[in-house]
């Protein structure tokens, strides 16, 4: 008898051992699981850059054209980028206008813009200004009238993940600025 026990001991410490051991799979497999949800849930995105040519042009012309000094110019070309990397990812809004004023002289360079859009997008972006016929273009009046477009592209792109966008550069009427070089140049 005193074997049987022993033997039955034994057969409950090898079945303690099944259960440990199936337990330590399941929380090696639920980590892994966390893991994998976790790192799907991190955002990946395409980061858009502007060629270094072109960065170079759209410095100097809203230095010359849009009188922005030399930090506004490159941290609005930065936002530009930002934009340009929001509209890659699928996000529909407006740029600021100071982002506005880089992506027109950015569209009036027509070859190097026509270039970067086939590049950046495999596609022409399109600039569509606000104007009183808008509204019988259909398709942009069901984007302006979506829930989505009026969430700020600003709200946006830091949903989508972006850091360290330059919220002054999202928010600063231009009106303001040109304003500024007004007084300036009466002085």
């Amino acid at each position: 008898m005193h074997q049987k026990k022993s033997f039955i001991g034994i057969k409950t410490m090898i079945d303690v051992d099944k259960s440990v051991y199936f337990l330590y799979i399941f929380f090696i497999i639920g980590i892994w699981l966390i893991i994998v949800v976790l790192s799907s849930s991190i955002t990946c995105f395409k980061i858009v850059l502007i060629p270094d040519k072109e960065v170079q042009y759209l410095y100097e012309r809203l230095q010359t054209e849009d009188h922005m000094n030399e930090i506004d110019a490159l941290n609005t070309i930065i936002e530009l980028e930002n934009y340009y990397t929001g509209v890659k990812n699928g996000l529909i809004g407006e740029p600021s206008e100071m982002i506005d004023k880089a992506w027109h002289a950015h569209i009036l360079n027509t070859p190097m813009y026509f270039s970067f859009c086939n590049l950046t997008f495999g596609y022409y972006l399109h600039h569509i200004p606000n104007w009183t016929r808008a509204d019988e273009d259909g398709e942009t009046q069901r984007i302006v009238s979506s829930l989505d477009f009026h969430v700020s592209m600003f709200k946006k792109l830091q949903n989508l993940g972006l850091q360290s966008l330059n919220e002054t550069v999202w928010t600063y009427k231009t009106i303001t600025l040109n304003n500024d070089v007004q007084i300036k140049t009466e002085l």
